[in-house]
């Protein structure tokens, strides 16, 4: 079958471009169009690849010249909602990084325009593309668990506390809006409606700047306006208890993202270093009995059951722009929801309480 060819654009040439580059123009169809960014072009990280695709420095020239079909937005936080709402009136489908925003006033305005001008959008969740988080919810859906009672999520790094690292935009609240809370937290938050089906009813957080100050890459001191440090419980759907860690500070850990789900009849855990294993204790037989040696063994997620998961993100908006089923694509609605439990977070900070999201 023939493919319909789709014009395919990138605002912001950081990092995470690379990732929306890699998953999106190596589908079959797509022509990248256009590259724009506002920064020095020299500081640009242009894959060698794609060093021929025009580049500008104004967005809206960019979508005026070359009509992409969509549109990848990997900007700081900030430029979000005007670029998304930009690429829209443009006529582009757009893939958006995360969080969706920097408040949920601004995620419910991308939306809004989304809906109204019938396109597609969707946020860069990744961990909805790993097979352990894939097997997990499936487990959990076909009630392998029985009711869940209880979740715990981390996710740890270290990489702020590092001297050797410079600051970035990512340590300006004025830019990103958040610090761990919404670069890590937001993955958790997405994650665990992801897995287990469950919403968010009420929240009640807390977060801490812990390191105050760090040198730029010209060995400037910079002072650090976001959080890096956070802590805050959830109550989920059917008053389930949900208890989340994060944080950038932490020496010695890399990417270290676990969710560890317990249920009437087991538990199980998945960790981001383990992409294609879980950790699974569960059954019946297994669970009537205490045991008073962890017995949480770590097994392989089936081989067939990872060639069968679709597109992960954000490739997974290709197809779903051809008309296939978007199946687990991560949505504008699902990065809306994320927004609003990241806002009665902030709510709860401020209030010095539980904060509800019904």
């Amino acid at each position: 079958m023939e493919l319909s060819p789709l014009r395919y654009a990138v605002i912001g040439l950081g990092g995470v471009a690379q990732v929306h580059l890699r998953d999106i123009s190596s589908q079959a169809g797509v022509t990248v169009v256009g590259f724009a960014d506002d920064a020095d072009p020299a500081r640009w990280r242009v894959p060698a690849a794609h060093v021929t695709v025009p580049r500008y420095q104004s967005v809206e020239k960019m979508l005026r010249e070359t009509c992409p079909d969509l549109v990848s937005i990997c900007t700081p936080n900030k430029f979000h909602c005007d670029y998304t709402l930009l690429a829209l009136k443009h006529g582009a489908h757009v893939a958006c990084e995360k969080p969706m925003a920097m408040t949920v006033a601004e995620a419910e305005r991308m939306e809004v325009a989304r809906a109204a001008a019938g396109r597609i959008g969707g946020i860069n969740f990744t961990y909805r593309g790993v097979p352990a988080f894939r097997f997990a919810r499936a487990l959990i859906a076909a009630g392998e668990l029985g009711r869940v009672t209880r979740v715990n999520s981390v996710y740890l790094q270290s990489f702020l506390g590092a001297s050797a690292t410079p600051y970035s935009w990512r340590n300006d609240a004025s830019l990103a809006g958040f610090g761990a809370l919404g670069d890590l937290g937001v993955h958790q938050i997405d994650s665990v409606h992801f897995i287990t089906g469950l919403d968010y009813q009420r929240v009640v957080g807390h977060a801490q700047i812990l390191a105050p100050e760090k040198a730029d890459a010209a060995g400037a001191t910079q002072s650090v306006t976001t959080d890096t440090n956070a802590a805050f419980l959830a109550e989920l759907t059917g008053n389930v208890l949900a208890t989340f860690e994060t944080t950038q500070v932490a020496p010695g850990f890399g990417n270290f993202f676990r969710i560890e789900i317990s249920g009437e009849r087991g538990t199980l855990a998945v960790h981001s270093d383990h992409p294609e294993q879980i950790w699974l204790h569960s059954g019946e037989s297994m669970t009537r009995y205490a045991t008073w040696k962890t017995n949480l063994p770590q097994q392989n997620v089936p081989t067939d059951f990872i060639y069968r998961c679709g597109p992960t993100s954000p490739g997974a908006i290709v197809p779903a722009i051809r008309g296939e089923p978007p199946g687990d694509m991560p949505t504008f609605a699902d990065g809306l929801r994320a927004q609003r439990v990241l806002g009665a977070i902030l709510g709860s900070m401020k209030a010095g309480g539980w904060q509800s999201l019904s």
